[in-house]
């Protein structure tokens, strides 16, 4: 076996690596529109500051689409209106399961000023934030780097950072700067708009449109799960993304949050009551019709076409017998962080090349396993109701249709087309493929 060519498969195949070489529009295969176009599109409209929000499973591929976003931002015509993207990965700043405005507002200044500067050669400028993060900075530096004097607003990228794995440091700043809340905002408007202003005023290299604007993506946005003295999940993320809605858009800037699926899906109407626009979700790749299981070639092309980019020069023939990668894309149930980590486990499985059957069938149980012993017994009767019901709808509100959203023990559908525009844009839901070999599935439905 050539290990070369298995560790090559592996390694393009990392379920936690965004897609950008590797990335394969499935759109049609998704059933609705794509982010890039949808967004450009309202941002060439909009005369105010657009608020717009994305969302979608966890793992279904946002995060691609949104390098994707980027780099079609950068790139521009002058028609189109060129904008300089700023990718704020929240994740890299804060703990998901104890978040707080404050710590999203300042991961937001931060990584605006670390990426014009890195990017662009401007170094922003702002007193309030200057003096205010080196008076704070006994909390999250070392005796050594307080010495070394103070930091300019870009210099604070990685020093932000450290304050989520610090607690205590984190709640000092917290608690220093959420009394100051109305002047923090005000502040970072004021650092928005010395951005725009450096910006818009580039000459532009020769070939390139010069910038209209800067657009901040903040993704991983929908990971929080607890928000300052809130209770976990839903409580939380309502908190954050409805309760302070008006501070967020009070954002002086074209900015892309991502929403959690379950949040979108129980308070949608809210969401664009507040920001003006509803939630853009990205579905599951369709796999199957809709009601009857029935293999939808489509999706199952688009598949094997995103597998094969990501593999490179190595063809899927010669990496996986045919039976064995049909398996993997129908149990993947047009999850793309699914297929990815089913298709490394079917490597370390692996002893001769092309990847076998058997080595997929291996590569599952650890998902049979948690799915087999996670979902409470609740949930067993309603995913049965779910898959014998003839509109495969959920009921709004279902706290438990709300968890598996969340646990991806139910997926989310678009039929797509051209047909009626109420049916083609209405979302249906599925039993994850895997669950429904289960035998507590199975026996649910006998029941």
């Amino acid at each position: 076996m050539n290990t070369d060519i298995l560790s090559h498969i592996y390694n393009s195949c990392d379920p936690y690596k965004p897609a950008v070489e590797s990335y394969f529009d499935c759109t049609p295969a998704r059933g609705s529109n794509a982010l890039v176009p949808r967004f450009m599109k309202h941002l060439a409209l909009s005369k105010g500051r657009l608020h717009f929000l994305f969302s979608g499973h966890v793992g279904c591929g946002k995060s691609s689409e949104l390098r994707q976003l980027k780099i079609a931002l950068d790139n521009a015509s002058a028609s189109e209106g060129r904008y300089f993207p700023v990718l704020v990965d929240v994740d890299d700043y804060v703990d998901v399961l104890n978040v707080s405005s404050t710590d999203i507002l300042l991961a937001i200044v931060s990584e605006l000023a670390a990426t014009v500067r890195e990017k662009l050669g401007i170094e922003l400028k702002d007193n309030y934030f200057e003096k205010r993060l080196n008076e704070l900075k006994e909390y999250f530096l070392s005796e050594v780097e307080i010495n070394e004097g103070d930091l300019a607003l870009w210099g604070f990228k990685l020093k932000i950072q450290r304050l989520k794995k610090d607690p205590s440091a984190k709640k000092k700043v917290r608690d220093t700067l959420e009394p100051e809340k109305s002047t923090l905002l005000n502040e970072i408007n004021l650092v928005f708009e010395q951005a725009r202003l450096a910006i818009k005023s580039l000459n532009a290299k020769s070939g390139e449109h010069p910038y209209k604007d800067f657009v901040l993506i903040l993704d991983s946005l929908e990971r929080i799960q607890g928000y300052e003295g809130k209770q976990d999940g839903i409580e939380s993320q309502r908190q954050f993304f409805i309760e302070y809605a008006p501070q967020l858009r009070s954002l002086d800037a074209h900015i892309i949050y991502t929403v959690p699926l379950e949040l979108a899906r129980a308070d949608g109407p809210r969401l664009k009551q507040r920001y003006g626009v509803d939630p853009f979700v990205l579905p599951m790749i369709k796999v199957f019709e809709r009601g009857t299981n029935t293999p939808y070639e489509l999706g199952w092309q688009c598949l094997r076409d995103l597998l094969q980019k990501h593999l490179g020069a190595v063809l899927l023939k010669d990496a996986f017998t045919p039976e064995a990668l049909n398996f993997l894309l129908e149990y993947s149930g047009g999850h793309t962080r699914s297929l990815m980590t089913f298709v490394q486990e079917a490597c370390a499985y692996t002893e001769k090349l092309p990847i076998p059957l058997p080595a997929t069938h291996k590569a599952i149980q650890q998902t049979v396993r948690s799915y087999s012993t996670a979902i409470p017994q609740q949930h067993w009767q309603k995913l049965a109701e779910l898959d014998r019901s003839a509109d495969q709808q959920i009921p709004g509100g279902d706290d438990d249709y709300l968890m598996m959203l969340e646990q991806l023990t139910v997926l989310e559908y678009i039929n797509g087309g051209e047909e009626n525009p109420f049916e083609i844009a209405e979302p249906w839901y599925a039993v994850n493929p895997i669950v429904r070999q289960l035998q507590k599935f199975k026996s649910a439905l006998k029941e």
